[in-house]
């Protein structure tokens, strides 16, 4: 895997929105209102690609914005808004879309070859009904494979087994594990240690390591110690991408604390390249 210049860094997993002015995010505030108080007040608002970058505290080449929409079909149009973004601030971006699973095939593959249409467009993330035996998962995964694009999988540690057995058929499909095999609670140490050593040794996806702010609440480094020691132990270093999950991510603290923390445990932008930016240019195409 083609690792390019330390000091080129890229952010694969990113969300940008404006709630205040389009209806397609209609989870967020139901999310932050069930959270303790305040913890959700740094995501349940605008953050837009400039908000990304003066969060950051060093300068990020580029980013993959993943599709989030809560609203029935609107990720078309939040696609196009990000692209929007894209162009008027100049922002190295790839777009990680969405589909309707309830959709029928024929509407599936129409709503891809719509966002494939895009240059920027890398590949889908299906958040909610997207289990490994709905009626879409063959029909996406062949339209992924088809295209050489790219999956972002949703695999909470219970379903390893099973995503595994549904990849089986689609032999090259590039697969990205997203938010560090998403443990659904701190108590899910032991269970997904097991599921990333499947998921690691029986296939050759890649891992996000992103997300675990949003799990464990917070970015301390002794609390996520464990977790990234685990990824580390599991994907090994040549097969972790760096994702920041911001602004979901300041439900645990802010995007400098979740550098430092990484940067003390994974390593800095000058002894990881790979990590963080490297992996994710040749696997988005960067």
């Amino acid at each position: 895997m083609a690792v390019p210049e330390a000091s080129r860094i890229i952010d694969a997993h990113a969300h940008w929105w404006r709630p205040s002015e389009h209806p397609w995010y209609p989870g967020l505030p139901a999310w932050a209102e069930a959270l303790p108080p305040g913890a959700g007040d740094g995501f349940n608002r605008d953050f837009t690609a400039q908000d990304h970058r003066a969060a950051a505290p060093f300068t990020v080449d580029g980013f993959v914005h993943v599709s989030a929409v809560t609203a029935p079909h609107t990720y078309l149009d939040e696609a196009a808004w990000v692209e929007a973004q894209a162009a008027e601030h100049g922002v190295d971006v790839r777009l990680v879309g969405t589909v309707d699973p309830a959709l029928d095939a024929a509407a599936i593959r129409a709503d891809l070859d719509r966002q494939a249409a895009s240059d920027r467009f890398a590949g889908v993330r299906v958040l909610y009904g997207f289990e490994p035996d709905s009626p879409a998962v063959p029909v996406v995964l062949a339209w992924l494979a088809e295209h050489d694009k790219v999956l972002d999988l949703v695999s909470h540690p219970a379903q390893a087994d099973v995503w595994l057995r549904a990849l089986e058929p689609y032999a090259g499909l590039r697969v990205v594990l997203e938010h560090t095999g998403w443990p659904e609670s701190a108590d899910d140490l032991g269970p997904w240690r097991a599921a990333m050593a499947r998921l690691a040794g029986e296939s050759d996806m890649v891992c996000k390591l992103s997300g675990l702010g949003m799990v464990l609440m917070t970015l301390d480094a002794d609390t996520l110690r464990p977790w990234v020691e685990g990824a580390l132990a599991t994907f090994g270093p040549d097969r972790l991408l760096f994702g920041s999950n911001m602004p979901i991510e300041t439900m645990g603290g802010g995007y400098a604390e979740l550098v430092a923390t990484l940067t003390g445990l994974v390593g800095g932008p000058a002894d990881q390249p790979g990590f963080w930016g490297g992996h994710a240019a040749a696997t988005y195409g960067f």
